[in-house]
């Protein structure tokens, strides 16, 4: 028998696991704008620990709502990690698109980038002439790219979010998975 708050839950842990992208992002927009590319890495790799760490605990979680008679599948377990996921995903993409348009300004944004990126490239001895035409190219492509739309922008964390979580979905889903056990936690082995 599933819990009846199967969507309550997901919205909760969702809401959770999306809060932490959301400040994951903030904080990877701000180091990248400041050319911290070393601290920037760091940033990423705790947060892909944590993103698992949580999707885990709040499966782990959800699961022991389920009697050992009736056990907790691989797809029940999957199945919660993937509507996490997407309930985080639409939490990042409201922030991303908050920030992005709202607080830096699009146009402001893909300016700054653009400055980043040049600037890398001057520091590290500059573009062999080979490149220059693309490499400029491109710079110019990032300073008059268009913004996305809003739901443009939610489609883009829900999917983002959902990478993850099928790839973290199969490790969490197989480690929480318990087999039913009809007869209670006694064995017949002598």
């Amino acid at each position: 028998m599933e819990p009846k708050n199967y969507w309550k839950e997901t919205a909760r842990c969702g809401a959770l696991v999306g809060l932490l992208l959301a400040v994951s992002f903030l904080l990877e927009t701000r180091m990248m704008l400041a050319g911290s590319f070393g601290v920037y890495v760091l940033e990423w790799i705790v947060a892909v620990g944590l993103h698992y760490y949580l999707l885990q605990r709040f499966s782990r979680s959800y699961s022991l709502g389920f009697d050992a008679e009736e056990g907790f599948s691989f797809g029940r377990g999957y199945g919660f990690v993937l509507s996490v996921s997407a309930v985080a995903g639409v939490v990042l993409g409201v922030v991303q698109y908050l920030y992005l348009n709202l607080f830096l300004g699009y146009a402001n944004y893909t300016e700054r980038v653009a400055a980043v990126f040049t600037d890398m490239l001057a520091r590290d001895g500059g573009v062999p002439a080979s490149m220059q035409a693309f490499v400029a190219q491109a710079i110019g492509m990032i300073e008059t790219a268009p913004a996305p739309s809003f739901l443009g922008t939610i489609w883009s964390g829900v999917f983002s979010s959902l990478l993850f979580g099928l790839f973290f979905g199969l490790i969490v889903a197989g480690i929480v998975a318990r087999a039913p056990r009809p007869f209670g936690e006694e064995t017949n082995e002598e």
